[in-house]
């Protein structure tokens, strides 16, 4: 494998993430020196330790070999194996039968599923491992498999989340630019419409036929009561208490923040100690660091995160490398725009926590698989023109125009 210099910025950049998430889940369970401090940090050092040990075993593998299609589809076969089993034996949270109980923790096998789906769409999708008039149908099929068992643990946000990556894969396989880039562009203005509707409903308090629905006993036939719920948190006017308290704390963070352990929705309990560490940790990121020194250095490394794939994408040299960082970059792409969604309200509570940042130990190994793929799929490339070397030396910033000169070799 050729490490380059966008190399080692993306692993300075993880780094950088890894440590800013630890840092503030000791801060979530941080409530002040007379008491212990929750080890949720400690655990997830654990994770992230068996998250870069997975991915540093990934990158070994050259992309398209016969042990990288083996590591694909083995993945993939036994996550929906496991989304099979945790709908008859997994354990019940909250109404949700989403986890396999092993003691000591909990495996989460919707996040190993999307992971692998990703892998084993990019193989089907590369134009040469099936023939192409059963290409569209095996990726769909791929794809679709998964995210139904998903639908059905319910877990309705890992199951949209997988949504996007099946377009931008299929989309970029099939669409021209073209009409790819005008779907992207109406894609936007739909997201931008919808917002400033909701924005408009909750200013003129218009959400009387929700608040008609008793959310905490009824149930449709495909939302459950607490769906229904936040659906209605979303709509109204002042929103639930977890989005209340969320935008409190980013509101009174302000320009410089109230300072590290010193977050006080989080330090007197207003934002729940169950959802801090997870959902809502933008939030405890935005008070305590504020703007400055909590949001914007933030953003600014998922940006350079987000910028190095698609530098990597636009110098992909095959279609299954282009198919995995498509895929597994829109899908660390949603995360993000989800988890600082909900946050701010902007979005409903869909429970997509930040990549890196959030704790959880199957997402965190899942996220640490799919960036461990994605670095393999540009480190193995056979050869490194000129043109690729001047692009290392400048700027990671505008390496997202080279995604608009895509030069396959087997298209």
């Amino acid at each position: 494998m050729k490490f380059t210099a966008s190399h080692l910025l993306y692993g300075v950049v993880i780094a950088c993430l890894c440590a800013i998430g630890i840092a503030f889940l000791y801060s979530t369970g941080y409530l002040g020196e007379e008491f212990a401090v929750r080890e949720n940090y400690l655990r997830q050092c654990f994770f992230i330790c068996a998250g870069v040990l997975a991915a540093f075993c990934i990158l070994r593998i050259r992309t398209g070999s016969t042990l990288w299609r083996i590591l694909a589809f083995g993945g993939y076969g036994i996550s929906v194996l496991l989304l099979m089993i945790v709908l008859v034996m997994g354990k019940s949270i909250g109404g949700a039968r989403r986890w396999l109980d092993f003691g000591p923790m909990l495996l989460q096998p919707a996040e190993f599923a999307r992971v692998f789906t990703i892998l084993a769409a990019a193989v089907l999708l590369d134009g040469r491992s099936i023939p192409k008039k059963w290409e569209l149908l095996a990726g769909l099929t791929a794809f679709l498999l998964p995210m139904v068992l998903i639908i059905l643990e319910p877990s309705y946000g890992n199951a949209m989340s997988l949504l996007f990556p099946m377009m931008a894969m299929i989309g970029t396989r099939y669409l021209p630019k073209w009409l790819w880039g005008l779907a992207l562009f109406l894609c936007i203005v739909l997201i931008i419409g919808a917002s400033l509707g909701i924005q408009r409903q909750r200013q003129v308090d218009q959400v009387d036929q929700v608040d008609q629905v008793d959310q905490e006993s009824q149930t449709t036939g495909f939302f459950k009561a607490y769906h229904l719920k936040r659906l209605k948190s979303f709509l109204s006017a002042e929103g639930g208490w977890n989005e209340q308290q969320s935008v409190m704390a980013v509101a009174g963070g302000g320009l410089t923040g109230k300072g590290y352990l010193n977050g006080t929705m989080k330090n007197l309990g207003f934002l729940p100690r169950t959802v801090a560490p997870t959902d809502f940790i933008f939030a405890v990121v935005a008070e305590e660091g504020g703007f400055l020194f909590g949001v914007l250095p933030l953003l600014a490394l998922y940006w350079t995160l987000l910028m190095i794939l698609m530098h990597w994408a636009g110098r992909a040299q095959d279609r299954l490398c282009l198919n995995l960082i498509a895929g597994g970059s829109i899908l660390i792409f949603t995360h993000i725009v989800v988890g600082v969604g909900m946050a701010i309200r902007l979005l409903p509570v869909i429970g997509l926590p930040l990549p890196l940042l959030s704790y959880g130990g199957s997402f965190t190994i899942a996220v640490f698989i799919i960036l461990g793929a994605m670095a393999a799929a540009d480190g193995h490339r056979s050869d490194e023109s000129s043109e690729d070397r001047k692009a290392e030396k400048g700027t990671i910033v505008f390496a997202l125009g080279r995604l608009l000169k895509v030069n396959l070799k087997n298209k």
